[in-house]
């Protein structure tokens, strides 16, 4: 069990201190007291906050983004009041909002032989996300049989043409994440996509070493 306090609970779901209280008499969650203090399994807080329907509903790509930009400490390129609503997002954390980010990006599969993994990680058009960026954040997880990245929605065929990507392949090794041109949220010459996005693509896999990873690299950020 990782403890975590009443306060980072309520940030965490968006609510009250009040209401975690509520939530803990209620049995809603497990609460333990410490001394004079109560103590929630954050793994518990997490999983809870995933569960709500609220938290199933995926934002607009462009409200994804600006949260993932003001998290990421860039510019957020939107009005003062998306920038306001943004941050007021971002208080319970990125890996309870995960699921509201999935509408960040299009998740599309392919085959490529692993041969041109590094040279497809490489093009101009691709900012290397996930599993592929793992070294560049000093994560201790290595995926070497895969690649993920970002693509902008109008360079998915040119790559799919020039690296013989397999769209109906039976085994994928090859994640691209499409995103609108309108949407696209990285600088030119950008390699590497911030630290909070990896840990977003990384809570969407199916494996505990990849979301283990996601929450450590969060930590750090």
């Amino acid at each position: 069990m990782e403890p975590i306090g009443i306060a980072d609970a309520a940030r965490r779901l968006g609510v009250s201190a009040r209401r975690i209280h509520q939530m803990v008499a209620s049995g809603q969650l497990n609460g333990h007291r410490i001394g004079r203090s109560w103590v929630l399994d954050r793994a518990e807080v997490q999983r809870f906050a995933r569960s709500r329907p609220e938290a199933g509903r995926p934002w607009n790509a462009t409200s994804a983004w600006n949260v993932l930009a003001l998290a990421s400490g860039d510019a957020v390129r939107a009005s003062p009041v998306d920038r306001s609503r943004a941050k007021k997002r971002l208080q319970c954390g990125l890996e309870a909002l995960a699921k509201r980010l999935s509408s960040r990006a299009q998740r599309r599969w392919f085959y490529a032989h692993p041969g041109v993994h590094s040279e497809l990680l490489s093009h101009p058009a691709v900012v290397a996300s996930g599993v592929s960026a793992l070294s560049a954040h000093s994560v201790d997880l290595i995926v070497s049989d895969q690649a993920e990245a970002y693509v902008p929605e109008s360079r998915v065929s040119e790559l799919a043409d020039r690296f013989a990507l397999d769209g109906d392949a039976d085994k994928p090794n090859v994640q691209l994440r499409v995103v609108s041109d309108h949407d696209w949220p990285f600088e030119a010459g950008q390699r590497v996509a911030p630290a909070p996005v990896v840990a977003v693509d990384l809570l969407e896999a199916d494996d505990d070493r990849s979301q283990r990873a996601a929450r450590e690299l969060l930590a750090r950020s």
